[in-house]
């Protein structure tokens, strides 16, 4: 029986992988649709953040930040993908008794969404690399002690906010943590899909 839970449980590790490496490779080659529709950001953070609080259960504290009304254009389900990836992280990589807080607020005409912990942090030299895949950066924040992370999730929402218009970026926190920091394009009017609709 434990033998067959590690063959499933390798299993559903590579068929991640997979999963991933056919998103980022659709995503370069164009053929990856994103939707254009209206999306409430507030909302879709607000979604996350309950979804995620399993993941920390009482591990950590979460908290809402700074949190407004904002409206993009956008693929709803590839954003609530970013959102998961970097709650996901800050989760992972903060110790016990820690705290990851998520805050979103408009400036100017963008949308700026951020993501913060308290945890190892990410040193200076890896932060330029974090977008690249497969990128694992320094021993302490790796994400091989469980077996789960490819160093792709980072990627991918690299791809998807770039594809929406905007900006990923992260830097470190003193004395530790990390804050990542999402801008997007505010909707203006209607959203214009693909095919003109």
């Amino acid at each position: 029986e434990e033998s067959l839970m590690g063959i499933e449980s390798e299993v559903d590790r590579l068929t991640r992988l997979v999963g991933d490496l056919l998103l980022l490779a659709q995503a370069e080659s164009g053929k990856l649709p994103l939707a254009q529709r209206l999306v409430e950001l507030d909302t879709l953070v607000l979604q996350a953040m309950q979804q995620m609080r399993v993941l920390a259960r009482d591990r950590i504290t979460m908290r809402l930040g700074e949190i407004d009304q904002v409206l993009v254009c956008g693929d709803e389900d590839r954003l609530k993908q970013v959102l998961v990836n970097l709650i996901g992280n800050a989760i992972k990589y903060t110790p016990a008794g820690g705290e990851v807080v998520v805050g979103l607020g408009k400036v100017e005409k963008r949308a700026r969404l951020t993501v913060s912990d308290n945890g190892s942090g990410i040193p200076k030299e890896d932060l330029p690399h974090i977008f690249e895949r497969f990128y694992r950066g320094e021993k302490s924040r790796t994400r091989s002690r469980d077996g789960k992370g490819f160093g792709l999730g980072l990627s991918i929402a690299y791809w998807i906010v770039h594809n929406h218009g905007g900006i990923i970026e992260a830097s470190a926190r003193e004395p530790t943590g990390t804050t990542f920091c999402v801008w997007l394009p505010l909707a203006e009017g209607e959203c214009q899909s693909e095919d003109g609709a």
